[in-house]
């Protein structure tokens, strides 16, 4: 029997504008996505993003928006198995969300991570936590967007990351979906019933 092993790639969203279209980074992401299809033989492509948490609802997911960009983009004999992650808000729900959706009865192999420059090291250190070792991740990075200013908040981001995984075991998706439902914005607010009157 042969030892076949899958190359995934995951897009990250980054945000919806108010009309429901992409901003310019989730496009660039998916842009770049598009292009890694045609250059490698992708067995499947997440697109990951509900929308971010101060994003007014429009009915559009990130994920979605990027699937269009990406299908817009290939032709039918190029493109993958497309897959959407329509649930996180932030890089830890793309990685914990992806991850146990898409990626926990994968056996092990190539996950190419998809997104800006600056925001490329914390993505990988997360799905290197939620992933066992034997998986072999790597990041495909876009251009960076001209406008972008989240850059110098970074480092700061990087140790929020590293302190959620302080108390999680690698490769432990669970235990990391577990704590994620218990922080906001992901938190189930609990509605107080009101007295009859």
């Amino acid at each position: 029997m042969e030892n076949i092993t899958k190359t995934i790639a995951v897009v990250l969203g980054s945000g919806l504008l108010a009309d429901g279209t992409p901003t310019p980074v989730t496009a660039i992401r998916a842009r770049e996505a598009a292009k890694l299809a045609k250059e490698v033989q992708l067995d499947k492509l997440i697109c990951s993003g509900f929308r971010a948490p101060d994003d007014r609802l429009t009915g559009n997911t990130e994920a979605k928006a990027m699937a269009e960009i990406i299908r817009a983009e290939l032709s039918n004999a190029q493109e993958p198995d497309i897959c959407l992650e329509d649930k996180s808000m932030d890089t830890l729900g793309n990685g914990i969300f992806t991850a146990s959706l898409f990626l926990q009865t994968e056996k092990p192999g190539r996950l190419i991570v998809v997104t800006s420059p600056f925001h490329m090291e914390r993505a990988l250190y997360i799905f290197g936590r939620l992933l066992s070792s034997d998986w072999k991740i790597e990041g495909h990075a876009s251009e960076e967007w001209s406008g972008e200013t989240r850059q110098a908040g970074a480092p700061q981001a990087m140790e929020r990351a590293r302190d959620f995984f302080s108390d999680i075991a690698q490769g432990d998706i669970a235990a990391a979906l577990s704590k994620l439902s218990r922080r906001k914005p992901y938190r189930q607010e609990t509605k107080q019933e009101q007295p009859a009157a």
